[in-house]
């Protein structure tokens, strides 16, 4: 007869076998799923088909002009998380209780997963943009073999190898301004995807730029490499020469040649301003008087044949056709650039609502120009 006891451990054997056996199924199955599952996006849900409305017209809150929140973006994971982020930092420091529409750029493919994804980061109008070749891409008038050549010359610098980041600088330079999306807007709130708003904003930029006569603002200003640009500064100095009558000299008051120019050499110092953020009065990008200058800038090929930025294009601009009263630096909004190029109010009531130091403030840094335009 069996002994009763080993009876009971072949029982608890059994039982423990059964046991781990679901258990290695469900293990199975769970390595199946996060197999399968590995490469989704970050924002990968369940829900089968997205839907946007693109149709729907802009919304303008403020009865005294139209403005807008503009940007360019890639469409890959990476851009779309930074484009959230950004616009998310722009709703809950500002426009949370202005409601000024957004305006999407790019020339990528942009599905409704990713509208939609975007868009439900504000109650607010957005506006989704493709540029095709015509807006995005080479002019017919470049020879792309010297383009070509220009790349794999400049390879070692920043971007100097791109032909996607000179395709992007000369449309944020001067073609968004003609772009159909663009022609109702008096005002426009340049922004980057990935960059960061530190402090509240209390005030409305764009009603100080219309009530102050500001066309053009900044945050930061630094050196531009002068090896992407050394043939631009001959180049206006030309222009203004062969333009006189619509251009402003250096010996005029009031002008921002003091902050472009090297005192002792008399040549370009390399200064200018930076454009991701940027909020400026249309009137000027969109008026004769820059079209005509960004006109003769895109015939000379700069930037293909060297690497000629969109910031530096505009502070050219602003150079020749602006009064230095006319420009507005951004002191009282906190704000954040990669890790490096930090602005942090000195204003104490301003700072302490926010995420800065002042005493990280790229503007105390020797790599920026701020000095200069504040001297």
């Amino acid at each position: 007869m069996p002994n009763i006891q080993v009876l009971n451990n072949r029982g608890t054997i059994r039982h423990i076998s059964i046991i781990a056996i679901l258990l290695l199924t469900c293990l199975g199955l769970l390595h199946v799923f996060f197999s399968a599952t590995r490469g989704l996006p970050h924002f990968h849900t369940t829900k089968e088909k997205y839907q946007y409305d693109d149709h729907t017209p802009l919304q303008h809150p403020n009865p005294n002009f139209k403005a807008a929140f503009v940007t360019y973006t890639k469409t890959d994971v990476d851009s779309l998380l930074k484009l959230r982020s950004t616009i998310r930092d722009i709703q809950d420091r500002f426009n949370h209780h202005r409601g000024y529409p957004y305006i999407i750029f790019s020339n990528e493919v942009m599905t409704d997963e990713f509208k939609e994804l975007v868009s439900s980061t504000t109650q607010n109008n957005v506006r989704f943009e493709h540029l095709d070749a015509s807006w995005y891409g080479y002019p017919s008038s470049i020879d792309k073999s010297k383009a070509a050549k220009a790349r794999e010359d400049m390879k070692n610098i920043i971007f100097g190898a791109s032909d996607d980041y000179r395709f992007q600088a000369r449309f944020m330079a001067g073609l968004i301004f003609r772009h159909p999306a663009m022609k109702d807007l008096d005002y426009y709130w340049r922004f980057e995807i990935g960059t960061k708003y530190l402090t509240p904003i209390e005030f409305d930029p764009f009603q100080y730029m219309k009530d102050n006569g500001k066309k053009l603002s900044f945050s930061f200003a630094l050196y531009e490499y002068h090896d992407t640009i050394p043939s631009l500064f001959p180049a206006i100095d030309h222009y203004v020469k062969e333009y006189p009558a619509h251009t402003i000299h250096k010996s005029e008051p009031d002008t921002l040649w003091p902050f472009i120019m090297d005192a002792n050499s008399n040549d370009y110092n390399n200064c200018h301003f930076w454009s991701n953020f940027q909020i400026a009065d249309l009137s000027f990008f969109k008026g004769p008087s820059y079209q005509h200058f960004f006109n003769y800038i895109d015939q000379l090929g700069g930037i293909f044949y060297e690497r000629w930025g969109d910031p530096v294009i505009h502070t050219m601009g602003a150079t020749v056709l602006l009064r230095k009263s006319q420009i507005h630096y951004w002191e009282t909004i906190g704000y954040q650039v990669a890790d490096q190029f930090i602005h942090c109010p000195s204003d104490k009531s301003i700072y302490k609502s926010g995420i800065c130091r002042p005493v990280s403030n790229f503007d105390n840094q020797g790599y920026s120009c701020l000095p200069r335009f504040l001297q």
